[in-house]
């Protein structure tokens, strides 16, 4: 039998996969990826999917940095094995993962799942401090990992710094018999281009010499010892290096446990961070596993099919437990198999699946399938052969809780005895209780389909003016063929198609081929009526929008009306305070007038404005049946309700608006007032506020103060967003300011900064 996963091309989801994962344990779970054996597992599974899902939309993904598989250099030292400077440079990086997951992931009791799995992270701070002291972020052994390493390395330099002295002294010593007038390097050895002719007048090592034999190049015995002595002391570091290295296996050894869980954990969070990115992107949803029997897909969509041209459809068994779908032939029967089969083993493997909504799934124990030509040259079957022995195999295993997805059931034999093998086959399946998705052409099966309930009759939508498939699923439908029309439009002879034609029309004078016809002919016109009731629906829908939208509107204009005049008021207020400011300060110049003078008269000044404010209300009288208009617009109508200080108005439009009194005019010319003794109150001029609060250099307590006085006068501000710079460091300030966020109730969410925002250095703050 096939490998399902290869019929469905699920391998090919699972590539895609991997582009996600960013280490090479959650790459490993994406290789081993299959359906889960159990409804409780995968039901597990899919809550914690839902929870990253939610958890990356809302915040952003937890950050998860890419990790080398390094567990079996963890067997390697628990067997008394020595790791390498990179399996703890590995260990180091993983620490420093798990550090920002624990610090930077957003403490929310919603995600109790992901909190959970952050939680069990161990930082392991001894381990990563004694690895960073020991191993450099180059990759080599401090000096400082030991005194015995640091003192042999104080040594080698000394002593290759001494060589270069030395070769100096060699050349002044000997530059009346050298070639050159400097000494040169030979496979990394200082050497001394020397005179053939008196090579032996300078002791040491013949290393080289020239092509021409006038110059052979010699390490000086002086050299030679420096070398063997710089040799020795490499020899010594290594050893030294070895034991640095073992001892720190042996430190590792200790923590081994909590480091299997950590590397489990972030394994883990990759891999949900995949299966969360992957499923964002391809805007599918988790599923609802349920105890019913049941597939409801609703507009599901092939995931390897670009999202711009794929066609959805929706699919639903609950009490009928068999689909027969028919239809023209590339007409996109198989393709809807594909996309039921794939969707059902993503959802099994713990993946989201491409639907407008939620998916409802009962669990399946196996899926059969046999789609596509299985003609075998090898084994001599022919094509009926080869479905009949994928057939068999699956008869044999099949079982209550299984799907069974057959392409062109009973193909490949007589059309008689086909329609007779698929009848037995549905017979089968149904006595079995188990799902059955079939694809046919045979006349006798769509039949068949209608006089049975328990089977969903299906069938792809085509195009009969143009002759051509739309790959629309109609549900309770049978199809056509269309075979005849495809050959008439792709030019077969008319004589054979009109010949073909008489055929089927006597073909169909049987009572049952009638009584089809007409059935399915009725089934076409309830579609179509359907179809008819959901666009004057859609119509209707859009209607009601449309008039809604025209609401808003009004009340929106309503709105602004009222806040431009407020505007107005604010700025005639205030520029009358600056006027009587000016008036006071003259007074103040002056040494006739006292003080408590001038504040009278600021208060007759107010008394009066009050006086002329309650004048000024009493002018605008508006009764019921008034023909009034919105001020400052052309929006009109009559009264035709008053509520204490507002008035309800039938405009000329039809729609009912409520507004204030002093918002609404008279037809008549009105003659505009002048307010006569502005207002004293004073206001304060609202002072400018940052869109950022710099709380780098302060202490947790004075930091806190500042933010909180920043903050009140944010939201004076009415600012939206703003963004807190606390920098990373040790992270107290950064933990302390979303500590004090967490108690805001004006705060409505925050986040760490994300690129050219200050990263986890700043933390951006949204306002309800």
């Amino acid at each position: 039998m096939k490998d399902i996963y290869k019929t469905f091309e699920f391998d090919i989801v699972k590539s895609i996969l991997k582009s996600y994962v960013k280490g090479e344990n959650a790459l490993e779970r994406v290789n081993n990826l299959e359906m889960f054996s159990t409804s409780k597992d995968l039901k597990e599974e899919l809550k914690y999917l839902d929870e990253m899902i939610s958890y990356t939309l809302k915040y952003r993904s937890i950050v998860v940095t890419p990790h080398k598989n390094i567990i079996p250099n963890i067997n390697s030292i628990a067997k008394d094995g020595v790791g390498n400077v990179d399996f703890f440079y590995q260990i180091s990086s993983l620490l420093e993962n798990v550090k920002v997951i624990k610090d930077e992931s957003s403490k929310d009791d919603n995600y109790p799942l992901i909190m959970e799995l952050i939680r069990r992270l161990n930082g392991l701070t001894p381990l990563k401090n004694q690895i960073d002291r020991v191993i450099t972020r180059d990759l080599q052994i401090s000096d400082n990992a030991s005194n015995e390493l640091k003192n042999i390395r104080c040594q080698l330099r000394n002593e290759e710094r001494g060589q270069t002295s030395l070769i100096n002294v060699l050349v002044n010593r000997y530059k009346d018999i050298l070639n050159n007038e400097t000494y040169t390097l030979r496979n990394f050895v200082y050497v001394l281009p020397v005179k053939s002719s008196y090579k032996n007048s300078v002791s040491g090592l013949v290393i080289d010499e020239s092509d021409s034999g006038l110059t052979v190049f010699i390490e000086p015995k002086e050299i030679l010892e420096s070398n063997n002595k710089i040799l020795r002391l490499k020899d010594k570091e290594k050893e030294e290096i070895n034991k640095i290295l073992k001892e720190l296996s042996l430190f590792t050894l200790k923590y081994i446990d909590d480091l299997l869980i950590d590397i489990e954990i972030i394994s883990r969070l990759d891999f949900l961070l995949a299966k969360a990115n992957y499923a964002i992107d391809t805007s599918s949803n988790v599923s609802n596993i349920v105890e019913k029997r049941v597939i409801l897909l609703k507009n599901a969509r092939h995931p390897l099919i670009d999202k711009n041209k794929v066609v959805s459809n929706s699919f639903f068994l609950d009490n009928q437990k068999i689909m027969v779908i028919s239809g023209p032939n590339a007409g996109g029967k198989t393709v809807c198999l594909k996309v039921i089969g794939l969707l059902i083993i993503m959802n099994q493997c713990g993946l989201a699946i491409p639907t407008s909504e939620k998916a409802e799934l009962c669990f399946f124990d196996h899926i059969f399938v046999d789609i596509g030509d299985n003609q075998s040259l090898i084994d001599n079957l022919s094509t009926f052969s080869g479905h009949i022995k994928n057939l068999r195999e699956i008869l044999d295993q099949v079982t209550p809780f299984s799907l069974v997805i057959l392409d062109e059931l009973g193909t490949g034999t007589s059309p008689l005895e086909g329609e007779a093998l698929g009848v037995g086959v549905i017979k089968f399946i149904n006595k079995l209780g188990c799902f059955g998705i079939f694809t046919s052409h045979y006349e006798g099966l769509k039949s068949f389909a209608l006089e049975n309930d328990y089977i969903l009759n299906a069938s792809m939508a085509f195009d009969e003016i143009n002759i051509q498939p739309t790959y629309h699923l109609r549900l309770g439908v049978a199809g056509k063929s269309y075979g005849l029309e495809l050959s008439k439009r792709m030019g077969v002879n008319n004589e054979v198609i009109a010949m073909s034609e008489e055929y089927l029309e006597n073909k169909k004078k049987s009572d049952k081929e009638t009584t089809l016809a007409l059935l399915n002919q009725k089934l076409e016109e309830n579609e179509l009526i359907k179809n008819e009731l959901i666009a004057k629906e859609e119509h209707l829908e859009k209607k009601f929008h449309s008039l809604d939208n025209e609401i808003k509107k009004y009340k929106a204009l309503e709105n602004k009306i009222y806040l431009d005049s407020e505007k107005e008021k604010e700025k005639l207020v205030s520029k009358a305070k600056d006027e009587i400011d000016k008036i006071v300060e003259e007074f103040e110049k002056q040494s006739s007038f006292k003080m408590h003078e001038v504040i009278l008269f600021k208060k007759k000044l107010d008394d009066m404005i009050k006086d002329n404010d309650e004048d000024d209300d009493s002018n605008i009288i508006i009764n019921v049946n008034d023909k009034v208009r919105i001020i400052g617009s052309d929006i009109s109508g009559r009264v035709i309700r008053i509520k204490g200080g507002k008035a309800v108005i039938l405009t000329n439009q039809g729609m009912n608006l409520t507004i204030s009194q002093s918002q609404l005019e008279k037809y008549q010319p009105k003659v505009n007032r002048k307010l006569k003794y502005p207002s004293t109150a004073v206001f304060k001029t609202q002072k400018m506020v940052n869109l950022e609060c710099n709380l780098i250099g302060f202490r947790v307590e004075e930091g806190l103060k500042e933010l909180d006085k920043y903050i009140d006068d944010a939201l004076v501000a009415h600012y939206k967003e703003v963004r807190i710079i606390h920098g990373s460091g040790t992270g107290a300030l950064r933990n302390a300011v979303h500590d004090y966020l967490n108690k805001r109730k004006e705060i409505k969410s925050y986040r760490l900064g994300g690129l050219g925002e200050g990263g986890v250095g700043a933390t951006v703050v949204y306002f309800k």
